[in-house]
């Protein structure tokens, strides 16, 4: 890996990784749910200052070009953020659906008190 691309990638992740952080102090990003994203930023960080380890896991692995060994973990990392985000999706689709039951509840109780008084 040529120093130019690793100076490239190491800027860009330390960026991102303040882009996260800023997201998480103005309360746009949970915390919860910024590790994942931060957690690809210290790999690709980590790929960018140690190639030679890049190269080594590539290698035990089987993987022919160190550059597919990187991108199969950032890909699995983004499925990783895909299925947390899906998860989190499900339970608040869920919350909602109960918000609703309940709110109609209590509008056709008051409805009910309105119509004895």
């Amino acid at each position: 890996m040529g120093l130019s691309i690793r100076v490239c990638l190491g800027v860009a992740s330390v960026m991102f990784c303040f882009f996260v952080l800023r997201l998480v102090a103005t309360g746009k990003l949970l915390l919860k749910y910024s590790l994942l994203w931060l957690l690809l930023c210290f790999a690709l960080l980590f790929c960018a200052i140690f190639p030679s380890a890049v190269y080594s896991i590539s290698e035990f692995f089987g993987i022919l070009a160190p550059s597919n060994f990187v991108f199969l973990v950032g890909i699995a990392l983004l499925f990783a953020v895909a299925l947390s985000l899906s998860v989190v999706v499900s339970k608040q689709v869920d919350s909602i659906k109960n918000l609703t039951q309940r709110i109609a509840i209590l509008e056709k109780e008051a409805d009910e008190f309105r119509d004895h008084r």
